[in-house]
């Protein structure tokens, strides 16, 4: 494919004769001028922001003008599932994997992990294998220690140990609420997870899909490791259950929120402090004081601090564009782009973002050593650090589980949930109810079942229960990633994840349907 076809100028559409389709947006370039393409799930704004700040940078140290095109197929989990499928057919097809894209910039670590183990393909005797991220052989350790100092923030790793990737910033995950909704109907604005699940927030929760968003299978994830696995799925669900909407994308969420379309919902935080960022200065602007009626909020200590990597694509057309990239983005002169505020000229001796401020947190320490008073947030996540002692298998059944859970029977189990409140013996009370703390047979009875999770066979006879986090690892070797093949539970032909969800959806479905049926037989 030549290179030639893949560039655009502002605002123009490239479709490629490639599976997956991809569509690049880019900036003007000079005629002849070589383009760095990124993978990226990022907003329009971090895209413009570090697009010229890239070009500017790029002609003061190298002497070359370059330019650099979009690609922006959606969120981090679609990204990845893109790039595996052009990966994966190239190594089917024995030809060269990549050659499409320089960088993929931006998304949670977990996906950056993911594409950092290899892809295997047999064909008779010979194993082909690749991972679609490029070690960056080229980072010394003694560099990355000037860079990051220790590897390391809320117990997690800012960067790669084995060079895949690095964090180009550093993400939390927080709720966001409409403060002029919240006032008018007398509640307070969520601060914790639990308030999540308020009987008075019924249809005005905005959640996103975690099957479609790495980010929020991340938050998502957090809630069950910081809350507890049963506790955790109890705030999800009543959340679910609380929503009017549950979307594609977490970009979304803070502007349906602040239409007051949702009161309250959960969101990244550079998502919700731009959003809160923009509505401060429209009512600046205006002069309009309930235009400032957006608040984010982290949870204290119950959110974490995550890297957002930068890395290169293994086949990239142009690695030396790509590594001066990740170079850039890893220079305080990119760390300062996250956090200064938008303007003409230098502060704090670093140039600013020209047009938006981006209100995210840089991923090195040094950048709040010499600039903090600069920053639009005053927050530095090396300060108050709360590690976080993970199960390694919960972040596997975040979309297996809550997508029959939440999605597949959103109507029913709303339904579902509106029984409980109703029913007579509920306790007058905001706060989380389970099937203990009340004595009414038949709300403990309807509690009980909107609570439960799915359990699953195993072979021999064996079955899982997951309401039993111990049982997880054995699910997740076993049916996740096929282990049980060959054992009963299952046709050659049957994907086995698949037929997984099949099973939960099925008995969510039953879980709902009896407490309904149940309340209308009660209202006879």
């Amino acid at each position: 494919m030549s290179r030639a076809t893949l560039y655009c100028s502002l605002g123009a559409v490239i479709v490629l004769t490639m599976t997956p389709v991809l569509v690049f947006r880019g900036t003007p370039t000079p005629t002849a001028a070589r383009t760095l393409i990124i993978v990226t799930p990022h907003n329009e704004q971090i895209r413009q922001e570090f697009s010229e700040a890239f070009v500017r940078w790029h002609t003061v140290h190298y002497g070359e003008a370059v330019g650099v095109a979009w690609n922006t197929p959606g969120g981090t989990t679609e990204i990845r599932r893109m790039l595996v499928a052009q990966y994966e057919a190239a190594l089917r097809a024995n030809q060269p994997v990549g050659g499409d894209a320089d960088i993929l910039f931006g998304g949670g670590s977990y996906e950056f992990d993911a594409l950092s183990r290899p892809l295997k393909y047999t064909a008779g005797t010979e194993e082909r294998q690749t991972t679609i991220l490029q070690p960056c052989e080229w980072m010394t350790p003694a560099h990355l220690t000037e860079i990051y100092g220790d590897n390391e923030v809320d117990g997690r790793p800012i960067y790669d140990a084995k060079l895949h990737w690095f964090g180009a910033a550093l993400s939390t995950f927080g709720i966001v609420s409409n403060t002029n909704q919240c006032r008018e109907h007398d509640l307070d604005a969520p601060d914790t997870w639990a308030e999540l699940a308020d009987p008075r927030l019924f249809e005005r929760v905005a959640l996103v899909n975690p099957a479609q968003s790495g980010s929020v299978a991340t938050a998502f994830e957090t809630i069950l490791q910081r809350l507890g696995w049963r506790r955790g799925w109890q705030v999800l669900r009543r959340a679910a259950a609380n929503s009017n909407q549950i979307t594609a994308s977490s970009s979304v969420i803070p502007t349906t929120v602040a239409d007051g379309e949702s009161w309250t919902g959960i969101a990244i935080d550079f998502y919700g402090r731009y959003e809160v960022q923009s509505l401060a200065d429209e009512a600046e602007r205006t002069g309009i004081a309930e235009l400032n009626r957006l608040m984010f909020c982290t949870p204290k200590g119950e959110s974490v601090v995550d890297a957002d990597p930068v890395a290169v694509l293994r086949g990239a057309p142009s690695p030396d564009l790509a590594r001066r990239f990740v170079e850039f983005c890893l220079s305080l002169e990119g760390q300062m782009l996250w956090q200064l505020p938008h303007g003409k000229g230098d502060l704090c001796g670093y140039p600013r973002p020209r047009q938006y401020s981006l209100r995210r947190m840089p991923a090195r320490r040094a950048a709040y050593a010499c600039c903090a008073s600069c920053f639009v947030d005053q927050i530095n996540p090396f300060d108050e650090q709360s590690p976080l002692v993970s199960d390694p298998n919960f972040r596997a059944f975040v979309a297996p589980i809550f997508v029959p859970l939440a999605m597949t029977s959103t109507d029913l189990l709303r339904s579902a949930w509106s029984a409980i409140l109703a029913h007579p013996a509920y306790p007058a009370t905001y706060e989380i109810v389970s099937a203990e703390d009340v004595s009414d047979p038949v709300l403990k009875e309807w509690l009980a079942a909107f609570d439960a999770l799915p359990t699953i066979a195993g072979p021999d006879g064996v079955s899982f229960d997951l309401n039993d986090p111990a049982a997880l690892g054995a699910v997740r070797s076993g049916w996740i990633r096929g282990g049980f093949a060959g054992r009963g539970l299952w046709q050659d032909r049957e994907a086995p994840a698949t037929l997984m969800r099949r099973e939960f959806n099925a008995f969510f479905l039953r879980q709902y349907q009896s407490i309904v049926d149940s309340a209308a037989n009660r209202a006879r």
